[in-house]
């Protein structure tokens, strides 16, 4: 019997692309200079799963989401030639992972399975950060998990055990709902039961470019809304 769910937040539950790309045209020197925003943020996103490996096979030492995002932010500066950032425009640019967008049905059907479930976000992202999201997106979430916790990022497995633990619950009380196969394929190994939410447009033109496993979840949904109609415990 499922208990508690679990949701990624980038892409499941917030639009980071075009989120990130509406602020930075908002930003005073986007007037001046001309920047390929959407490609700039995809370039940036690749780097992401990357560096957390990174961190995970211990390469790197521990750092937040916001750290890597830095490190990873500079890299693709320098290599799409944009060097008019300064370090304060590029802070300011870090800080837009903590104002992210919910897609249209988060709310309500977050706000809606917490009637009935316990409801948590598991993230790669540090905890300030989804304080930050959260408030700003108003997602109406019982608790908050973050690879900060564990100091490890998904999908190593003491990310999801850890979470579920924290609750006092067993990995098959617990479903993780994420629109990444990756995320989902990580958490059925432990036990976990899977939802995957069809992000079709989290990437936009660029989807091609992430490439996902082969996995097929549990229960599969265009929107959130359709979750608890599919939940049969």
């Amino acid at each position: 019997m499922i208990k508690a769910l679990f949701f990624d937040l980038f892409g499941t539950v917030v639009d980071w692309r075009s989120s990130i790309i509406a602020q930075a045209k908002l930003m005073k020197f986007s007037k001046i200079n001309k920047v390929d925003w959407e490609k700039l943020v995809i370039n940036w996103r690749l780097k992401y799963q990357p560096i957390m490996e990174k961190v995970n096979k211990n390469k790197i030492p521990w750092k937040t989401l916001d750290e890597l995002h830095e490190i990873t932010l500079n890299e693709v500066c320098n290599e799409m030639n944009i060097l008019f950032l300064t370090d304060t425009d590029k802070k300011k640019i870090i800080m837009f992972w903590h104002k992210l967008d919910p897609w249209s049905d988060s709310c309500d059907a977050i706000k809606k399975l917490s009637e009935n479930y316990i409801t948590a976000s598991l993230s790669n992202g540090n905890i300030i950060l989804q304080k930050n999201l959260i408030k700003n997106a108003k997602l109406n979430f019982d608790f908050i998990f973050s690879a900060e916790h564990f100091k490890k990022y998904k999908p190593e497995k003491t990310v999801y055990l850890g979470a579920a633990n924290y609750l006092n619950l067993l990995p098959e009380d617990c479903a993780l709902v994420a629109s990444h196969k990756s995320d989902l394929l990580a958490a059925s190994k432990l036990g976990f039961k899977t939802i995957f939410i069809n992000r079709a447009n989290e990437y936009g033109i660029y989807k091609n470019k992430f490439k996902e496993v082969s996995f097929n979840a549990e229960i599969i949904v265009n929107s959130l809304m359709e979750v608890s109609n599919k939940i049969k415990n």
